[in-house]
């Protein structure tokens, strides 16, 4: 299924699961009030507000920690990208073929870290671990013969070859940091409650439900949807950018 397909089927259930809530929420307060018992929901109104607190806090901290984590992951592009370009003009201080031979598998492994992420599923697959770890392999070779025939040249060029490798490990690593299911359940699940204690306070003062509550509904799911894409950043609308790997420059060999 393409991603934006999915992206839009996650937005329409957050939306459908509002209002559906909404209108039982609405159909329950208005039974109630037929048959008597509104009196008896008279703490509507404290329900509601804690509610909405509860909603609040939990939407809060999920969409920070979202958003935080994807500007880390952001962040962690930019700073693979300058690894890989810090260890290729390093490069210029071996000798040839081993200058050569560094910049080429720097600049291949570039462009499959850009190729990667462009395909990424929701997982990265074993095959492309298996190629990184030998582009990797290849990487830490042309560097090793490079300074085993200039010994001078290994506190410049070893580093950033090793933070290249390094920060394969950290990408992997941050792209396993999500909401917890149950965090995000709980989340879901307040938001559900939420709006249809809203719809019955609704049904029990006989007011129509339309004009404030469907637009809460709509913001409500709105922010549980941007909070779901800021955690998977390679699968929906809000994406992280490549600019920085795309925007490396190798020159000739």
């Amino acid at each position: 299924m393409p991603d934006h397909l999915t992206d839009i089927l996650t937005l329409a259930g957050f939306l459908a699961g509002l209002m559906l809530a909404l209108e039982i929420g609405f159909r329950l307060g208005r039974r109630a009030a037929q048959d008597g018992e509104a009196g008896a929901n008279a703490q509507i109104g404290v329900v509601q507000g804690a509610l909405l607190g509860l909603l609040g806090l939990l939407l809060g901290f999920s969409f920070s920690a979202a958003g935080s984590r994807f500007l880390e992951k952001q962040d962690l592009i930019l700073q693979e990208a300058n690894a890989i370009g810090t260890a290729t003009l390093r490069a210029d201080v071996l000798d040839e073929p081993h200058r050569t031979a560094l910049v080429v598998a720097l600049k291949r492994y570039a462009e499959h870290r850009v190729e990667l992420t462009q395909r990424l599923p929701f997982r990265v697959e074993p095959a492309d671990l298996a190629e990184a770890d030998r582009l990797h392999g290849v990487i830490w070779r042309a560097a090793i013969d490079g300074v085993a025939s200039k010994p001078t040249a290994a506190v410049s060029v070893l580093p950033p070859v090793n933070d290249v490798i390094d920060l394969h490990a950290t990408r992997l690593a941050s792209g396993q940091k999500h909401i917890p299911k149950p965090v995000m359940a709980l989340l879901t699940v307040c938001s559900l409650l939420a709006i249809g204690v809203i719809g019955y306070g609704c049904g029990v003062g006989k007011r129509r439900r339309v004009p404030l509550t469907v637009p809460l509904a709509v913001l409500i799911g709105s922010a549980l949807w941007i909070t779901h894409d800021l955690d998977f950043p390679r699968q929906g609308w809000i994406r992280l950018s490549d600019a920085p790997l795309q925007a490396l420059k190798f020159g000739p060999p």
